[in-house]
């Protein structure tokens, strides 16, 4: 839910008994997803009586874990999603980096975009490729300096 600045619309804090229920389902969906990584879905049953039920498909678990963590500690959750093609200011976040830098890595041709009107859109495996290659790269130079700190005896 979005707040619009209608207290109709503003996300509610959970109530104890709420966060009591969600500190249980928490654990049981923690426990599932370690016995089970193989990242099947659950079925959700809605109504025993009448076998009503939904699949949760598998990529959405860990993020109803965060959401159910959050509410047995008494926090409301706000879901920003991330769409498949991004905006400068969203590629920002994500790396964690300036709009200057962003509009650099685009330019440089280090993150491939495209142009929608007056607007550059990236796609959003392309951004997560990129800060994958980005860790990778310095994991490596990270490891490379502890092994010449090691040569050199200058770590223990």
């Amino acid at each position: 839910m979005t707040f619009t600045g209608d207290p109709k619309s503003a996300p509610a804090l959970p109530t104890a008994e709420e966060a009591g229920v969600a500190k249980i389902s928490s654990r049981a969906l923690e426990s599932h997803l370690e016995n089970h990584p193989s990242g099947e879905s659950l079925k959700l049953i809605l109504n025993e009586k009448e076998g009503k039920t939904i699949d949760i498909p598998a990529a959405a678990l860990p993020l109803l874990l965060a959401i159910l963590q959050q509410t047995s500690s008494g926090n409301t959750v706000k879901l920003t999603p991330i769409t498949a093609e991004l905006d400068i200011w969203q590629v920002e976040f994500l790396l964690n980096v300036s709009r200057e830098y962003v509009w650099k890595l685009l330019d440089t041709g280090e993150i491939p975009y495209k142009m929608v009107s007056t607007c550059r859109r990236i796609r959003y495996e392309d951004v997560m490729k990129y800060k994958k290659q980005d860790y990778d790269k310095r994991s490596k130079i990270l490891d490379e300096l502890v092994a010449e700190s090691e040569a050199l005896g200058l770590y223990d």
